[in-house]
């Protein structure tokens, strides 16, 4: 028995060995982002084995510090969405959404359902909710979203600018969808099954950045640069290329080092975001178009 185990964890390290040298050569030979936004699919060979690291952050987020709120830029009670990523619900966000609403934010997840459907539609329940927070609170609402929810988000505040106080992506591939294999055929997937559902009342490249609905059309340039927008990537990203999630002449960026996953965990990004949050709410009113 002994024997085969080791065997099986030769093979584990040789493939996730193998990941790993893919993961570099991919980079060393593919060109990032040349234009605003890449319309059309693309491969990008990550080394998803990056994503099993995620509970191992999360308990590194719980012994941090800074999940306690110490040391970071405190809030003014101003509201904060919080949008999830692709194929899932919002439930991986809630140490996110508690930490937000320790240092002194009115932070909730948005309910949006699975985030697995038409862009269009998806966008609009986030401008939905948007506009009922700014009319219960008074106030613009933080934008937070994490892998496609970030892609949301930028489209709900490019349609909505007048509701949004700043924009918040960590690893958004909001400048082209260069995706692992495995995500691209699970959007392939889903893309099929909005189609059978939906038919003719949505476009035929639906679930892509060349899909013509307003949500998508209005990606394809950047936000108003009086908007307060911050992007947070990874280098580890597993499931899709870092490259294609920001645009440092157009948004503030910072790098971190975690999973895609890990994004939600990382409390580096978190300071960062207390403190953009921080300038964000103390920006002056005329330049945030009011």
């Amino acid at each position: 028995m002994k024997w085969k185990a080791r065997g099986l964890a030769t093979l584990g390290a040789l493939g996730l060995a193998v990941q790993e040298y893919v993961a570099r050569r991919y980079y060393r030979s593919t060109p990032g982002p040349v234009r605003f936004v890449h319309e059309d699919e693309r491969t990008a060979w990550t080394a998803p084995w990056h994503e099993l690291l995620a509970p191992v952050e999360w308990l590194r987020l719980r012994a941090s510090p800074v999940y306690r709120g110490t040391g970071v830029s405190p809030g003014d009670g101003a509201p904060v969405l919080l949008v999830h990523g692709f194929l899932t619900r919002g439930a991986y966000l809630r140490p996110f959404r508690s930490w937000l609403r320790r240092i002194g934010y009115r932070a909730d997840i948005a309910d949006i359902g699975w985030n697995a459907d038409c862009t269009d539609v998806l966008t609009d329940r986030v401008m939905a909710i948007v506009r009922r927070t700014r009319d219960e609170t008074g106030a613009r609402v933080h934008l937070i979203g994490h892998s496609f929810g970030g892609v949301l988000i930028r489209a709900a505040a490019a349609r909505g600018r007048d509701g949004v106080a700043s924009v918040t992506t960590l690893g958004a591939p909001f400048r082209g969808l260069a995706l692992h294999p495995g995500l691209r055929l699970g959007a392939a997937a889903v893309r099929a099954k909005i189609h059978a559902r939906r038919g003719e009342a949505v476009h035929g490249r639906c679930l892509t950045l060349g899909c013509e609905c307003v949500s998508v059309r209005a990606l394809q340039a950047p936000l108003p640069a009086d908007l307060p927008q911050l992007a947070i990537v990874t280098r580890h990203d597993g499931v899709a290329d870092w490259r294609y999630g920001a645009d440092p002449a157009t948004t503030a960026t910072i790098e971190v080092t975690a999973s895609h996953t890990g994004l939600v965990f990382n409390p580096v990004a978190y300071r960062a975001i207390a403190t953009h949050l921080a300038v964000a709410s103390r920006a002056p009113m005329q330049a945030r178009g009011a």
